[in-house]
């Protein structure tokens, strides 16, 4: 069970005076907790949290293991990192705060994110003036639909710094609510598990519907990206056909004017084919930019000179195979800009995906 909250709230103290002795020293200095503390029985030591363990013979050990973490709101971003690493792990939450320190917007961060697991909100050292703090924190708990968390408040009292320990009286309530946790471990165990499963599961559905709509636009880009070209090079290749070939001629009735040079005509069709591509990134939702227009007419002097070297206006060109490698690759810029989801998305995808597969029920 994660006992967290903010700089100074005595989370330490809270732990000390379930356990009856020092398990976490309590100090003035900020932040004081600097690793985990795990307070258990010598029995349950094995088998939890890394950290600096004390063994403890208290009844209550025997059934909990109490993680006093960092502070949540510590200046020192590795200590928050540590604390989140508990409650990711905690089968229940002890959120710790004090009457001036619970609207901090830390603290309801945090308790967004344990939603689902058994929590208790201390609200410590409150004092005779701030009784209506109970009460506006209730209320947003109820606003975070936490409504059903209980609120135990323990009111301003002198601390023995020898002992860093209050009254029994003060967390007998407390200790009441982590037997009753105790009691009912399979259970949350259980439920946390199902809890987590099921919020893992939500994220995978949502991940995997945008992956399947960004393949689907993928696959139509692809598509007309690919019959842009292909047409423009069906015309390229039949304007580089050995004269007098019937095709050859069917081009030279088309030409939009006498003086139009075979060059002329290379480079209409390779811009023409790339307008069309990048009309056909931009209307499946992916990038297009000047430069790809930049790429596209280099392919088509490229083209020109290969197309110049058959040696004459009307020349040809045996090597059909080059007209395509070059336009090959012009085309596959513009496939380099279907990029698939975030970095990050996918690795997600599968860390959620071996999350669920590793879920082992039978040890509930």
């Amino acid at each position: 069970m994660a006992v967290v909250g903010s700089t100074g709230a005595g989370k330490s103290t809270l732990v000390n005076s379930l356990a009856g002795s020092t398990v976490s020293k309590p100090g003035v200095l900020r932040p004081t907790t600097n690793e985990s503390v795990v307070w258990t029985s010598a029995a349950h030591a094995v088998r939890v949290w890394p950290g600096r363990v004390i063994a403890g013979d208290h009844p209550l050990a025997e059934s909990v293991a109490l993680i006093d973490t960092p502070d949540l709101d510590s200046d020192i971003v590795d200590h928050r990192r540590r604390a989140i690493e508990v409650l990711a792990v905690a089968d229940a939450v002890v959120f710790v705060t004090t009457s001036s320190r619970y609207g901090d917007a830390s603290p309801w961060e945090v308790l967004q994110a344990v939603a689902g697991k058994p929590l208790v909100v201390v609200v410590n050292r409150l004092q005779t003036r701030a009784s209506g703090a109970r009460n506006d924190l209730t209320a947003r708990l109820r606003g975070l639909g936490l409504g059903s968390v209980p609120v135990l408040t323990i009111s301003e009292q002198l601390v023995d710094p020898g002992r860093g320990r209050l009254s029994p009286q003060s967390v007998q309530r407390l200790a009441g609510v982590l037997k009753d946790w105790a009691s009912r471990s399979s259970t949350l165990r259980a439920e946390a598990l199902e809890s987590a499963a099921n919020e893992v599961a939500t994220e995978l559905g949502v991940l995997l519907e945008r992956l399947e709509d960004q393949l689907a636009r993928m696959a139509r880009a692809t598509k007309e990206v690919t019959a842009a070209y292909e047409a423009g090079h069906e015309e390229i290749e039949v304007i580089a056909m050995p004269a007098p070939h019937p095709r050859k001629r069917w081009w030279q009735s088309r030409r939009k004017t006498e003086t139009e040079t075979l060059s002329d005509r290379v480079i209409d069709l390779v811009d023409r084919a790339a307008s069309i591509a990048a009309a056909a990134l931009e209307g499946n939702g992916f990038e297009s930019s000047p430069d790809l227009q930049t790429a596209s007419r280099r392919t088509a002097s490229e083209l020109s000179r290969l197309l110049a070297s058959a040696g004459n206006r009307g020349g040809e060109v045996t090597d059909q195979g080059a007209i395509r490698r070059i336009l090959d690759e012009d085309r596959q810029r513009f496939f380099d800009r279907l990029v698939l989801l975030p970095d990050g998305v996918l690795e997600r995808l599968h860390n959620g995906a071996d999350f669920i597969g590793d879920l082992d029920w039978r040890s509930v």
